[in-house]
């Protein structure tokens, strides 16, 4: 929203169309960097209580790399194949595709598809659809699920037939929610946004959800029925023990942005971190979300975000940083019972994966 107020719509789509090729080299780091992390940690080379990676799949979200394996296991089971789906808002056409396979929590194979890979021009076996047509010609991200996922277990049984039996998940996303999450700086505010994506129908009267799996593990459904709060807390929980991580960015993301998109790099994603700064957790549980289903409200009313005390969110100087160190990544002793100011002493760690420096 903010790209798209200060810059407009046809800059907004330059990012979008950009992003696409970006997302492949960017995925591909972080998958690389958590499985290296992963392996580090169980050889006791890393302390893995400081050290944060990204999820396998969708690799939006960070966790604690000692939680990587648990954490995983306990959402997918021992095997399974996970499929992220990006699409475009525009088109609504599919444009990238991410695939993991993961045996007893550890991604074991990957592979993508990006914009002009002929999986995507593949048909539907009884519907004739390309595949990268699915969203736009089914009735809802529900029942393109289903669909996906038999065309996506077939390409899956050419490949590696071995794994036919195992479970098959596949994750959507809108590609405005993709960049929504490449922005956010706060762990905590990027889990509480997967429960406004996933819940976009049920408590913002959207057609349908903006973010979601299919079918839905059974223990992050149960956890996304939750209110919003409670499911921030115990998502956190299960990811990062509570502690707050200010989301490290990979080099190819900030120089695909300061590169292509300055105006985005300096007027966007610095100025939230120096000008409006990042929440505490307590505040993230205590953020009002926008009214979209009151009609009465005002435009600029429904798309508000009211945070209580905004005075009091983090800013690089509180922690004695610059924001190049701010922007690779500080896990910070903070959790939603912190309510005292944030400095310095709050440090746990800098950066991400097997790179991180400990304090």
């Amino acid at each position: 929203m903010r790209i798209l107020s200060k810059l407009g719509f046809d800059y907004l789509q330059q990012v979008y169309d950009s992003g696409v090729h970006m997302l492949d080299p960017l995925f591909k780091a972080r998958l690389s960097e958590t499985v290296e992390t992963a392996r580090e940690i169980m050889q006791g080379k890393l302390n893995g209580d400081k050290v944060l990676t990204y999820m396998v799949n969708p690799p939006a979200n960070s966790q604690r790399g000692d939680l990587t394996q648990g954490s995983t296991k306990l959402l997918f089971g021992d095997t399974a194949d996970i499929s992220f789906i990006a699409m475009h808002d525009k088109t609504g056409e599919i444009i990238f595709i991410l695939n993991t396979h993961e045996e007893e929590g550890i991604p074991t194979d990957w592979s993508v598809i990006g914009p002009e890979d002929e999986l995507l021009e593949r048909r539907h076996p009884k519907l004739g659809f390309k595949l990268k047509e699915l969203p736009s010609k089914t009735k809802n991200l529900t029942n393109c699920g289903l669909e996906a996922i038999r065309m996506l277990k077939e390409n899956r049984n050419e490949r590696t037939r071995y794994w036919s039996t195992s479970a098959y998940y596949v994750a959507f996303g809108w590609m405005c929610g993709v960049v929504d999450q490449l922005f956010i700086r706060s762990s905590w505010e990027g889990f509480a946004s997967i429960w406004d994506a996933a819940n976009a129908k049920r408590a913002y009267g959207l057609p349908d959800f903006c973010f979601g799996f299919v079918p839905w593990p059974s223990l992050l459904h149960m956890l996304l029925m939750m209110t919003r709060p409670q499911w921030t807390a115990r998502i956190c929980g299960l990811m990062t023990g509570h502690k707050l991580y200010l989301q490290g960015m990979e080099n190819v993301m900030i120089n695909w942005l300061s590169d292509k998109f300055p105006e985005v790099y300096n007027e966007i994603l610095k100025e939230s971190i120096e000008k409006i700064g990042i929440p505490l957790p307590i505040q993230t549980l205590e953020c009002q979300p926008p009214h979209l289903k009151d009609k009465q409200v005002s435009v600029s009313e429904n798309f508000a975000w009211h945070y209580p005390r905004p005075k009091e969110f983090i800013f690089p100087d509180d922690l004695e940083l610059g924001f190049d160190t701010f922007l690779k990544g500080v896990f910070l002793n903070v959790t939603h019972e912190t309510t005292e100011k944030v400095t310095r002493s709050h440090i746990l760690s800098y950066g991400i994966g097997k790179n991180t420096k400990l304090v």
